[in-house]
Protein backbone atom coordinates (compact mmCIF):
# COMPACT_ATOMS: atom_id res chain seq x y z
CA UNK A 1 0.00 0.00 0.00
CA UNK A 2 1.37 3.54 -1.07
CA UNK A 3 2.12 5.25 2.18
CA UNK A 4 -0.33 7.80 1.71
CA UNK A 5 -3.30 6.08 0.89
CA UNK A 6 -3.48 4.86 4.79
CA UNK A 7 -5.23 8.18 6.07
CA UNK A 8 -7.03 8.47 2.14
CA UNK A 9 -4.86 11.04 0.84
CA UNK A 10 -4.73 9.60 -2.52
CA UNK A 11 -1.10 9.50 -4.34
CA UNK A 12 2.22 10.82 -3.95
CA UNK A 13 3.56 14.02 -5.49
CA UNK A 14 7.00 14.30 -7.00
CA UNK A 15 8.94 17.57 -5.54
CA UNK A 16 9.75 20.40 -8.33
CA UNK A 17 12.53 22.43 -7.98
CA UNK A 18 13.77 25.91 -7.16
CA UNK A 19 15.95 29.03 -7.64
CA UNK A 20 17.65 32.31 -6.37
CA UNK A 21 19.02 36.12 -5.31
CA UNK A 22 21.57 38.35 -6.68
CA UNK A 23 25.36 37.93 -4.67
CA UNK A 24 26.51 40.98 -2.63
CA UNK A 25 30.59 40.21 -3.20
CA UNK A 26 32.14 42.57 -5.55
CA UNK A 27 31.27 42.29 -9.14
CA UNK A 28 34.98 41.03 -9.12
CA UNK A 29 34.83 38.52 -7.44
CA UNK A 30 31.45 37.52 -8.95
CA UNK A 31 33.40 37.44 -12.31
CA UNK A 32 36.01 35.31 -10.86
CA UNK A 33 33.55 32.99 -8.92
CA UNK A 34 31.71 32.61 -12.07
CA UNK A 35 34.28 31.89 -14.29
CA UNK A 36 35.62 29.08 -12.13
CA UNK A 37 32.32 27.68 -12.28
CA UNK A 38 32.56 24.65 -14.69
CA UNK A 39 29.23 22.28 -15.69
CA UNK A 40 29.25 19.64 -12.59
CA UNK A 41 27.84 16.24 -12.15
CA UNK A 42 23.63 16.97 -11.35
CA UNK A 43 23.14 14.33 -9.27
CA UNK A 44 23.54 12.85 -5.24
CA UNK A 45 22.99 9.36 -4.61
CA UNK A 46 21.36 9.79 -0.92
CA UNK A 47 20.98 7.09 1.47
CA UNK A 48 18.73 8.93 4.46
CA UNK A 49 18.74 8.26 8.37
CA UNK A 50 15.20 6.56 7.98
CA UNK A 51 11.62 7.37 5.72
CA UNK A 52 10.70 10.60 7.76
CA UNK A 53 10.48 13.26 5.29
CA UNK A 54 13.64 15.52 7.39
CA UNK A 55 16.11 12.66 6.58
CA UNK A 56 15.39 12.67 2.63
CA UNK A 57 12.91 14.63 1.16
CA UNK A 58 14.24 17.76 2.39
CA UNK A 59 17.70 17.22 0.80
CA UNK A 60 15.98 16.19 -2.68
CA UNK A 61 13.86 19.58 -2.64
CA UNK A 62 16.71 21.39 -1.43
CA UNK A 63 19.45 19.92 -4.16
CA UNK A 64 16.38 20.38 -6.80
CA UNK A 65 17.22 24.19 -5.55
CA UNK A 66 20.62 24.09 -7.28
CA UNK A 67 19.31 21.68 -10.26
CA UNK A 68 20.07 18.51 -8.86
CA UNK A 69 18.78 15.08 -8.21
CA UNK A 70 18.86 13.69 -5.08
CA UNK A 71 17.94 10.09 -5.33
CA UNK A 72 16.48 7.64 -2.43
CA UNK A 73 16.45 4.13 -2.27
CA UNK A 74 13.18 2.41 -2.70
CA UNK A 75 10.50 4.39 0.17
CA UNK A 76 10.06 0.95 1.43
CA UNK A 77 13.59 -0.16 2.27
CA UNK A 78 13.79 2.60 4.58
CA UNK A 79 11.89 1.00 7.40
CA UNK A 80 9.20 2.93 9.08
CA UNK A 81 9.49 4.11 13.26
CA UNK A 82 9.91 0.90 15.13
CA UNK A 83 10.64 -0.98 11.81
CA UNK A 84 14.07 -1.31 11.25
CA UNK A 85 15.11 -0.11 7.25
CA UNK A 86 16.65 -3.29 5.07
CA UNK A 87 20.57 -3.10 4.74
CA UNK A 88 20.51 -5.19 2.41
CA UNK A 89 18.12 -3.71 0.02
CA UNK A 90 19.66 -0.66 0.65
CA UNK A 91 22.85 -1.70 -0.37
CA UNK A 92 21.72 -3.97 -3.46
CA UNK A 93 20.59 -0.64 -4.83
CA UNK A 94 23.88 0.92 -3.95
CA UNK A 95 25.26 -0.99 -5.95
CA UNK A 96 23.00 -0.96 -8.98
CA UNK A 97 23.32 2.59 -9.51
CA UNK A 98 24.78 4.32 -12.49
CA UNK A 99 27.25 6.22 -11.38
CA UNK A 100 28.22 7.72 -14.30
CA UNK A 101 27.72 11.66 -13.62
CA UNK A 102 27.21 11.27 -10.04
CA UNK A 103 28.68 14.28 -7.57
CA UNK A 104 28.77 12.12 -4.56
CA UNK A 105 27.04 9.59 -2.58
CA UNK A 106 25.72 10.79 1.17
CA UNK A 107 25.27 7.98 3.16
CA UNK A 108 24.00 7.47 6.79
CA UNK A 109 26.41 4.63 8.17
CA UNK A 110 23.12 4.19 10.65
CA UNK A 111 20.92 3.31 8.13
CA UNK A 112 23.45 0.38 6.56
CA UNK A 113 24.72 -0.64 9.94
CA UNK A 114 21.33 -0.83 12.48
CA UNK A 115 18.41 -0.14 9.95
CA UNK A 116 18.13 3.64 10.83
CA UNK A 117 17.94 6.04 13.85
CA UNK A 118 15.50 4.35 15.70
CA UNK A 119 17.38 1.26 15.31
CA UNK A 120 20.50 2.06 16.31
CA UNK A 121 18.93 2.92 20.05
CA UNK A 122 18.39 -1.02 20.06
CA UNK A 123 20.53 -4.08 20.48
CA UNK A 124 18.71 -5.57 17.19
CA UNK A 125 21.80 -5.51 15.37
CA UNK A 126 24.95 -6.91 16.41
CA UNK A 127 28.43 -5.20 16.19
CA UNK A 128 29.61 -7.86 13.79
CA UNK A 129 26.13 -6.96 11.33
CA UNK A 130 27.37 -3.83 12.07
CA UNK A 131 31.12 -4.53 10.79
CA UNK A 132 29.85 -7.03 7.96
CA UNK A 133 27.57 -4.18 6.29
CA UNK A 134 29.78 -1.92 6.74
CA UNK A 135 32.21 -3.63 4.69
CA UNK A 136 30.04 -4.48 1.89
CA UNK A 137 29.49 -0.45 1.77
CA UNK A 138 33.20 -0.08 1.50
CA UNK A 139 33.56 -2.56 -1.21
CA UNK A 140 31.22 -0.53 -3.04
CA UNK A 141 32.97 2.39 -2.52
CA UNK A 142 36.39 0.96 -3.92
CA UNK A 143 34.59 0.30 -7.17
CA UNK A 144 33.50 3.72 -7.66
CA UNK A 145 36.83 5.28 -6.56
CA UNK A 146 36.19 8.75 -8.67
CA UNK A 147 33.06 9.45 -6.47
CA UNK A 148 33.40 11.08 -3.48
CA UNK A 149 31.65 9.62 -0.38
CA UNK A 150 30.33 11.51 2.37
CA UNK A 151 29.24 9.72 5.58
CA UNK A 152 27.40 10.71 8.88
CA UNK A 153 26.93 9.09 11.67
CA UNK A 154 24.40 9.93 14.90
CA UNK A 155 26.51 10.27 18.13
CA UNK A 156 23.70 8.57 20.39
CA UNK A 157 20.84 10.65 22.46
CA UNK A 158 20.71 10.43 26.22
CA UNK A 159 17.12 9.03 26.35
CA UNK A 160 15.49 5.74 24.61
CA UNK A 161 12.77 6.02 21.91
CA UNK A 162 9.16 7.34 22.98
CA UNK A 163 7.37 4.56 22.54
CA UNK A 164 4.47 2.94 24.52
CA UNK A 165 6.68 0.27 26.20
CA UNK A 166 9.13 2.65 27.09
CA UNK A 167 7.08 5.49 28.46
CA UNK A 168 7.03 3.96 31.99
CA UNK A 169 11.17 4.08 32.42
CA UNK A 170 12.95 6.16 29.56
CA UNK A 171 12.50 9.33 31.62
CA UNK A 172 13.79 7.82 34.81
CA UNK A 173 16.73 6.35 32.33
CA UNK A 174 17.52 9.56 31.10
CA UNK A 175 18.69 11.54 34.27
CA UNK A 176 20.15 8.03 35.46
CA UNK A 177 22.69 7.77 32.91
CA UNK A 178 23.31 11.60 33.59
CA UNK A 179 23.63 11.81 36.64
CA UNK A 180 25.94 8.40 36.68
CA UNK A 181 28.14 10.71 34.71
CA UNK A 182 28.37 13.59 36.86
CA UNK A 183 28.61 10.91 39.80
CA UNK A 184 31.56 9.33 38.35
CA UNK A 185 34.05 9.45 40.70
CA UNK A 186 32.47 11.97 42.50
CA UNK A 187 29.88 10.40 44.01
CA UNK A 188 28.07 11.65 47.62
CA UNK A 189 25.62 9.39 49.76
CA UNK A 190 22.71 11.81 48.03
CA UNK A 191 23.84 11.14 44.36
CA UNK A 192 24.32 7.41 45.41
CA UNK A 193 20.80 7.56 46.89
CA UNK A 194 19.13 9.18 43.84
CA UNK A 195 20.76 6.83 41.81
CA UNK A 196 19.38 3.73 43.72
CA UNK A 197 15.50 5.33 43.78
CA UNK A 198 16.50 5.86 39.62
CA UNK A 199 17.62 2.21 39.17
CA UNK A 200 14.76 0.91 40.96
CA UNK A 201 12.48 2.63 38.26
CA UNK A 202 14.45 1.05 35.46
CA UNK A 203 13.99 -2.68 34.46
CA UNK A 204 17.35 -4.07 34.42
CA UNK A 205 17.27 -5.47 31.36
CA UNK A 206 16.60 -1.87 29.72
CA UNK A 207 19.65 -0.60 31.35
CA UNK A 208 22.10 -3.26 29.77
CA UNK A 209 20.52 -3.13 26.75
CA UNK A 210 21.20 0.64 27.31
CA UNK A 211 24.41 0.01 28.23
CA UNK A 212 25.55 -2.22 25.11
CA UNK A 213 23.82 -0.22 22.87
CA UNK A 214 26.21 2.77 23.23
CA UNK A 215 29.00 0.64 23.56
CA UNK A 216 28.43 -1.24 20.49
CA UNK A 217 27.26 2.62 18.45
CA UNK A 218 30.50 3.78 20.18
CA UNK A 219 33.00 0.91 18.68
CA UNK A 220 31.33 1.57 15.52
CA UNK A 221 32.02 4.81 14.97
CA UNK A 222 35.50 4.62 15.84
CA UNK A 223 35.59 2.02 13.50
CA UNK A 224 33.91 4.40 10.88
CA UNK A 225 36.67 6.94 11.78
CA UNK A 226 39.25 4.21 10.85
CA UNK A 227 37.51 3.49 7.59
CA UNK A 228 38.10 7.84 6.78
CA UNK A 229 41.52 7.65 7.66
CA UNK A 230 42.05 4.56 5.19
CA UNK A 231 39.76 6.53 2.47
CA UNK A 232 36.57 5.06 2.62
CA UNK A 233 35.00 8.00 3.33
CA UNK A 234 36.36 11.17 1.91
CA UNK A 235 34.67 12.95 4.96
CA UNK A 236 33.02 12.01 7.71
CA UNK A 237 29.83 13.99 10.08
CA UNK A 238 29.33 12.75 13.91
CA UNK A 239 25.98 14.74 14.32
CA UNK A 240 25.23 14.95 18.06
CA UNK A 241 21.87 13.75 18.48
CA UNK A 242 19.15 15.55 21.02
CA UNK A 243 21.41 16.28 23.83
CA UNK A 244 22.25 18.31 26.90
CA UNK A 245 25.42 19.29 27.94
CA UNK A 246 25.66 16.27 30.37
CA UNK A 247 25.51 13.09 29.24
CA UNK A 248 27.38 9.81 28.41
CA UNK A 249 27.88 11.34 24.94
CA UNK A 250 29.90 14.20 26.43
CA UNK A 251 32.61 11.54 26.87
CA UNK A 252 32.28 9.26 23.64
CA UNK A 253 32.45 12.47 21.78
CA UNK A 254 35.83 13.05 23.58
CA UNK A 255 37.11 9.66 22.80
CA UNK A 256 36.32 10.44 18.88
CA UNK A 257 37.79 13.51 18.86
CA UNK A 258 41.02 12.22 20.39
CA UNK A 259 40.84 9.19 17.71
CA UNK A 260 40.07 11.47 14.87
CA UNK A 261 43.35 13.69 16.20
CA UNK A 262 45.25 10.84 16.71
CA UNK A 263 44.26 9.53 13.05
CA UNK A 264 45.53 12.83 11.53
CA UNK A 265 42.51 13.16 10.09
CA UNK A 266 41.05 16.05 11.38
CA UNK A 267 40.04 17.54 8.08
CA UNK A 268 37.70 15.18 6.67
CA UNK A 269 35.78 14.46 10.42
CA UNK A 270 33.03 17.30 11.24
CA UNK A 271 31.28 17.07 14.92
CA UNK A 272 28.46 19.14 14.90
CA UNK A 273 24.79 19.35 17.05
CA UNK A 274 21.66 17.43 15.20
CA UNK A 275 21.65 14.85 12.72
CA UNK A 276 18.38 14.89 10.87
CA UNK A 277 19.69 17.35 8.51
CA UNK A 278 22.88 16.41 8.03
CA UNK A 279 21.43 15.11 4.55
CA UNK A 280 20.89 18.44 3.99
CA UNK A 281 24.32 19.36 5.18
CA UNK A 282 26.27 16.81 3.43
CA UNK A 283 23.95 17.38 -0.16
CA UNK A 284 24.95 20.81 0.00
CA UNK A 285 28.78 20.07 0.84
CA UNK A 286 28.65 17.58 -2.67
CA UNK A 287 27.36 20.06 -4.78
CA UNK A 288 29.57 23.05 -3.54
CA UNK A 289 32.55 21.05 -3.72
CA UNK A 290 31.97 20.08 -6.90
CA UNK A 291 30.81 23.52 -8.48
CA UNK A 292 34.36 24.69 -6.76
CA UNK A 293 31.90 27.64 -4.78
CA UNK A 294 31.90 28.74 -1.28
CA UNK A 295 28.99 30.90 -0.44
CA UNK A 296 30.50 33.31 2.65
CA UNK A 297 27.53 34.50 4.98
CA UNK A 298 27.33 36.91 7.16
CA UNK A 299 25.42 35.79 10.28
CA UNK A 300 22.87 38.35 11.96
CA UNK A 301 21.88 37.73 15.53
CA UNK A 302 18.22 39.00 17.17
CA UNK A 303 19.94 39.26 20.56
CA UNK A 304 24.17 39.04 20.50
CA UNK A 305 23.57 37.61 24.05
CA UNK A 306 21.96 34.38 22.88
CA UNK A 307 24.84 33.97 20.45
CA UNK A 308 25.88 32.00 23.76
CA UNK A 309 23.22 30.64 24.94
CA UNK A 310 23.21 26.44 25.01
CA UNK A 311 19.72 25.69 22.69
CA UNK A 312 17.76 23.01 23.59
CA UNK A 313 18.60 19.52 23.20
CA UNK A 314 22.32 20.60 22.01
CA UNK A 315 25.53 20.52 23.79
CA UNK A 316 27.83 23.51 23.45
CA UNK A 317 26.57 27.48 22.12
CA UNK A 318 24.46 28.12 19.80
CA UNK A 319 27.50 30.63 17.79
CA UNK A 320 29.48 27.53 18.00
CA UNK A 321 26.83 25.51 16.66
CA UNK A 322 25.66 27.83 13.75
CA UNK A 323 29.39 27.80 12.38
CA UNK A 324 29.78 24.17 12.62
CA UNK A 325 27.28 23.87 10.49
CA UNK A 326 28.30 26.71 7.72
CA UNK A 327 31.70 25.13 7.96
CA UNK A 328 29.69 21.08 6.96
CA UNK A 329 27.67 22.66 4.25
CA UNK A 330 31.14 23.83 2.18
CA UNK A 331 30.33 27.83 3.57
CA UNK A 332 31.90 30.40 5.62
CA UNK A 333 31.31 32.85 7.73
CA UNK A 334 32.08 36.22 6.42
CA UNK A 335 34.64 38.38 7.58
CA UNK A 336 33.12 41.30 9.99
CA UNK A 337 32.09 44.22 7.11
CA UNK A 338 33.10 42.12 4.64
CA UNK A 339 31.95 40.65 1.49
CA UNK A 340 28.98 38.60 1.48
CA UNK A 341 27.00 35.98 -0.86
CA UNK A 342 23.64 35.94 1.86
CA UNK A 343 22.63 36.88 5.31
CA UNK A 344 21.65 34.73 7.84
CA UNK A 345 19.08 36.08 9.99
CA UNK A 346 18.81 34.07 13.29
CA UNK A 347 16.15 34.41 15.80
CA UNK A 348 17.74 33.13 19.10
CA UNK A 349 16.11 31.85 22.02
CA UNK A 350 13.81 34.21 23.91
CA UNK A 351 15.43 37.55 22.34
CA UNK A 352 14.94 40.76 24.43
CA UNK A 353 12.19 42.89 22.99
CA UNK A 354 14.04 45.75 22.20
CA UNK A 355 16.55 43.86 20.27
CA UNK A 356 14.05 41.75 18.41
CA UNK A 357 12.01 44.42 17.04
CA UNK A 358 15.41 45.73 15.97
CA UNK A 359 16.25 42.69 14.28
CA UNK A 360 12.94 42.34 12.67
CA UNK A 361 12.97 45.69 11.31
CA UNK A 362 16.74 45.47 10.05
CA UNK A 363 15.58 42.17 8.39
CA UNK A 364 12.67 43.55 6.21
CA UNK A 365 14.77 46.92 5.14
CA UNK A 366 16.85 44.01 3.61
CA UNK A 367 14.72 42.15 2.21
CA UNK A 368 13.17 44.83 0.34
CA UNK A 369 16.39 46.10 -0.66
CA UNK A 370 16.80 43.20 -2.42
CA UNK A 371 20.05 41.94 -0.59
CA UNK A 372 19.72 38.21 -0.32
CA UNK A 373 18.98 36.37 3.04
CA UNK A 374 18.41 33.75 4.37
CA UNK A 375 16.11 32.98 7.55
CA UNK A 376 16.73 30.61 10.86
CA UNK A 377 14.49 30.91 13.78
CA UNK A 378 15.80 29.06 16.60
CA UNK A 379 13.35 30.62 19.32
CA UNK A 380 11.22 27.33 19.61
CA UNK A 381 8.56 27.36 21.90
CA UNK A 382 7.30 24.40 24.32
CA UNK A 383 5.12 23.05 21.18
CA UNK A 384 8.51 23.63 18.91
CA UNK A 385 7.05 25.88 16.94
CA UNK A 386 8.67 29.08 14.87
CA UNK A 387 8.40 32.56 16.41
CA UNK A 388 5.09 34.06 15.31
CA UNK A 389 6.42 37.29 15.47
CA UNK A 390 9.07 36.75 12.50
CA UNK A 391 6.38 35.02 10.66
CA UNK A 392 4.56 38.35 10.80
CA UNK A 393 7.81 40.08 9.44
CA UNK A 394 8.29 38.21 6.63
CA UNK A 395 4.44 37.51 6.07
CA UNK A 396 3.91 41.60 5.45
CA UNK A 397 4.60 42.77 2.02
CA UNK A 398 4.98 39.09 0.64
CA UNK A 399 8.69 39.16 1.79
CA UNK A 400 8.63 35.29 2.49
CA UNK A 401 8.34 34.34 -1.24
CA UNK A 402 11.13 36.87 -1.58
CA UNK A 403 13.92 35.36 0.89
CA UNK A 404 16.48 32.41 -0.23
CA UNK A 405 15.38 30.08 3.00
CA UNK A 406 13.77 29.98 5.93
CA UNK A 407 13.61 26.95 8.68
CA UNK A 408 12.36 27.05 12.00
CA UNK A 409 11.84 23.57 13.21
CA UNK A 410 12.60 20.86 16.47
CA UNK A 411 16.21 22.23 17.20
CA UNK A 412 18.89 24.82 16.73
CA UNK A 413 21.06 22.12 14.88
CA UNK A 414 18.14 21.14 12.46
CA UNK A 415 17.08 24.59 11.95
CA UNK A 416 20.04 26.08 10.90
CA UNK A 417 21.23 22.80 9.09
CA UNK A 418 18.40 23.04 7.19
CA UNK A 419 17.95 27.31 6.62
CA UNK A 420 21.68 27.38 5.23
CA UNK A 421 22.03 24.25 2.94
CA UNK A 422 18.99 25.71 1.03
CA UNK A 423 20.42 29.19 1.08
CA UNK A 424 23.83 27.69 -0.50
CA UNK A 425 21.82 25.98 -3.02
CA UNK A 426 19.83 29.22 -3.87
CA UNK A 427 23.18 30.95 -4.48
CA UNK A 428 24.77 28.11 -6.41
CA UNK A 429 21.64 27.28 -8.45
CA UNK A 430 22.14 30.84 -10.13
CA UNK A 431 25.26 31.27 -11.01
CA UNK A 432 25.16 29.03 -14.33
CA UNK A 433 22.21 30.43 -15.58
CA UNK A 434 20.51 26.99 -17.01
CA UNK A 435 17.19 25.86 -15.85
CA UNK A 436 16.76 28.94 -14.08
CA UNK A 437 12.66 28.87 -14.13
CA UNK A 438 12.62 25.34 -12.55
CA UNK A 439 15.30 26.53 -9.77
CA UNK A 440 12.99 29.46 -8.73
CA UNK A 441 9.80 27.55 -8.30
CA UNK A 442 12.18 24.93 -6.42
CA UNK A 443 13.04 27.56 -4.11
CA UNK A 444 9.84 28.90 -3.53
CA UNK A 445 8.33 25.31 -3.22
CA UNK A 446 11.04 24.51 -0.13
CA UNK A 447 10.07 28.02 1.51
CA UNK A 448 6.35 27.53 1.04
CA UNK A 449 6.95 23.63 2.50
CA UNK A 450 8.95 25.05 5.68
CA UNK A 451 6.52 27.60 6.19
CA UNK A 452 3.22 25.04 6.37
CA UNK A 453 5.48 22.76 7.79
CA UNK A 454 7.73 24.43 10.11
CA UNK A 455 4.94 26.98 11.28
CA UNK A 456 1.52 25.88 10.82
CA UNK A 457 1.88 22.24 11.38
CA UNK A 458 3.48 22.39 14.74
CA UNK A 459 1.74 25.73 15.94
CA UNK A 460 -1.77 24.98 15.05
CA UNK A 461 -2.19 21.67 13.62
CA UNK A 462 -0.18 19.15 15.56
CA UNK A 463 -1.40 20.22 19.17
CA UNK A 464 -5.09 20.04 18.02
CA UNK A 465 -4.07 16.23 16.68
CA UNK A 466 -2.14 15.50 20.26
CA UNK A 467 -6.04 16.48 21.59
CA UNK A 468 -7.61 14.19 19.44
CA UNK A 469 -5.46 10.89 20.25
CA UNK A 470 -6.58 11.68 23.69
CA UNK A 471 -9.99 12.40 23.03
CA UNK A 472 -10.31 9.02 21.19
CA UNK A 473 -9.09 7.34 24.63
CA UNK A 474 -5.16 6.04 23.31
CA UNK A 475 -2.85 5.20 25.79
CA UNK A 476 -0.28 8.27 25.01
CA UNK A 477 0.46 9.89 22.07
CA UNK A 478 3.78 8.00 21.59
CA UNK A 479 2.36 5.64 18.91
CA UNK A 480 -1.35 5.62 17.18
CA UNK A 481 -2.43 2.54 15.16
CA UNK A 482 -5.25 1.47 12.65
CA UNK A 483 -8.48 3.12 13.14
CA UNK A 484 -6.77 5.90 15.43
CA UNK A 485 -4.17 6.30 13.17
CA UNK A 486 -6.63 6.78 10.03
CA UNK A 487 -8.77 9.39 11.60
CA UNK A 488 -5.74 11.44 13.06
CA UNK A 489 -4.23 11.38 9.76
CA UNK A 490 -7.38 12.51 7.89
CA UNK A 491 -7.51 15.37 10.32
CA UNK A 492 -4.38 16.07 9.84
CA UNK A 493 -4.85 16.62 5.92
CA UNK A 494 -7.59 18.43 5.88
CA UNK A 495 -6.47 20.83 8.46
CA UNK A 496 -2.55 21.16 7.05
CA UNK A 497 -4.77 21.73 3.53
CA UNK A 498 -6.11 24.48 4.41
CA UNK A 499 -2.99 26.26 5.93
CA UNK A 500 -1.05 25.05 2.99
CA UNK A 501 -3.60 26.93 0.55
CA UNK A 502 -4.12 29.76 2.75
CA UNK A 503 -0.38 30.76 2.65
CA UNK A 504 -0.07 29.98 -1.15
CA UNK A 505 -2.72 32.88 -1.72
CA UNK A 506 -1.27 35.03 0.82
CA UNK A 507 2.23 35.14 -0.01
CA UNK A 508 3.21 32.85 -3.64
CA UNK A 509 -0.31 33.17 -5.79
CA UNK A 510 0.27 35.75 -8.57
CA UNK A 511 4.62 36.48 -7.87
CA UNK A 512 6.36 36.96 -10.67
CA UNK A 513 9.03 34.85 -11.61
CA UNK A 514 11.60 36.41 -13.64
CA UNK A 515 13.98 33.84 -15.02
CA UNK A 516 15.38 32.41 -18.51
CA UNK A 517 14.96 35.78 -19.98
CA UNK A 518 11.55 35.96 -19.08
CA UNK A 519 8.77 36.78 -16.62
CA UNK A 520 6.17 33.85 -15.50
CA UNK A 521 3.66 34.14 -13.05
CA UNK A 522 2.42 31.68 -9.78
CA UNK A 523 -0.62 30.05 -10.62
CA UNK A 524 -1.40 27.88 -8.39
CA UNK A 525 -1.03 24.32 -6.60
CA UNK A 526 -0.71 20.58 -7.62
CA UNK A 527 -0.80 17.41 -6.47
CA UNK A 528 -0.86 18.28 -3.16
CA UNK A 529 -0.87 15.39 -0.53
CA UNK A 530 -0.63 15.03 2.62
CA UNK A 531 0.35 12.03 5.47
CA UNK A 532 1.80 10.64 8.78
CA UNK A 533 4.78 8.82 7.68
CA UNK A 534 5.29 7.34 11.09
CA UNK A 535 2.34 6.16 13.45
CA UNK A 536 2.51 9.31 15.48
CA UNK A 537 1.79 12.95 15.03
CA UNK A 538 5.59 14.41 15.56
CA UNK A 539 6.11 14.77 12.17
CA UNK A 540 3.56 15.19 8.93
CA UNK A 541 4.76 14.35 5.33
CA UNK A 542 3.75 17.11 2.61
CA UNK A 543 4.19 16.83 -0.88
CA UNK A 544 2.71 19.58 -3.62
CA UNK A 545 4.14 21.42 -7.07
CA UNK A 546 3.57 25.13 -7.67
CA UNK A 547 2.34 25.45 -11.76
CA UNK A 548 3.25 28.94 -13.11
CA UNK A 549 2.05 30.56 -16.53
Amino acid sequence: MDPADRCGSGGKAQVSQLGIFPLMRSAAAFVLAFAACVAFPQRVLLVPLDNRPAAGQFAQMIGSIAGAEVKLPPYDSLGEFTKPGSPAKVLAWLAGQDYKGVAAVVVSTDMIAYGGLIASRTNHATYGDAVTRLNILADIRRQHPEVKFFAFSAVTRVLPTATRAAAPWRMQLGRYVQLRETAAGNSSARVSSELARLQEQIPAVELVRYDRMRARNLRVQRDLLSMTAAGVFDYLMLGQDDASPIGPHMRETALLRSDSNDLGIQSKVYFCEGIDQESNVLVSRALLRESGFTPYVKVVYSDDDGKKVYASFESQPLERSVADQLFASGARPADPGGPYDYALYLNTPNPRPDRFDKFAEDLKADVDRGVPVAVADVNLTSHVAADPRLVGALSEGRRLSKILSYAGWNTAGNTVGTSIPAANMAVLGRRDGVGTLQKELAREEFLLHRLVNDYAYHRFTRPMAYALIASLGTAGREEIYGDTYATVCSFVRRDLKTYLERYFEEQFEGAPVVADGKTSTVARLDRETIWLPWPRAYEVRLEFHMVVH
